[in-house]
């Protein structure tokens, strides 16, 4: 009769901390789909955000982006802050702030392509800074999504974590000629 009690409690007592860690579980989903929702939409209806994107658009397609230090200081000052504002979108995603899968469904053509286009810009300003962690974490989501290896455990280990695994920071390239 005592034992029927104890296990009883036990088993209600695993049953509650089972419903309270889903809930807290899907309640910090809910919060990051939320959160990539708004900063997306932000720069969507940001007008000068997408104006200085489209001045831009052309010379990622084109890969005529001017050096950092020599170019239209204009252009450059573009390319700078849509760099920044992927950067900021990156770091969300490996910092498990932003949902991926929804950033990956809408954004990611416009990222890859970004960091493709930019990537010697991106290592012209590192090396003339000496500074390896600039546009670290847009390289670092540019090298995820372009490797097309299926990794079933390492996705299994990430949705438990809910967050992605780091890799390899302060990537290191020779100076780019320019």
């Amino acid at each position: 009769m005592i034992a029927d009690t104890a296990a009883a409690a036990l088993f209600s007592a695993a049953l509650a901390t089972t419903g309270w860690l889903y809930t807290a579980r899907r309640a910090r989903t809910l919060s990051r789909k939320q959160h990539t929702v708004s900063v997306m939409l932000q720069a969507s209806f940001n007008s000068e955000f997408q104006s200085i994107y489209k001045s831009m658009r052309i010379h990622i397609r084109d890969k005529t982006i001017p050096n950092p230090l020599t170019g239209d200081p204009e252009l450059v000052d573009s390319i700078r802050r849509v760099l920044n504002h992927y950067e900021f979108i990156a770091a969300g995603l490996r910092n498990g702030d932003f949902d991926e899968q929804l950033v990956l469904d809408s954004e990611r053509s416009a990222i890859l392509n970004i960091y493709d286009g930019c990537s010697d810009y991106i290592w012209s300003l590192r090396n003339d800074r000496k500074r390896m962690s600039l546009y670290e974490h847009l390289e670092w989501l540019s090298a995820r999504w372009n490797d097309t290896s299926s990794r079933p455990i390492k996705s299994f280990l990430e949705w438990v974590r809910q967050r992605p695994f780091q890799g390899a920071r302060h990537n290191h390239r020779k100076t780019v000629a320019g």
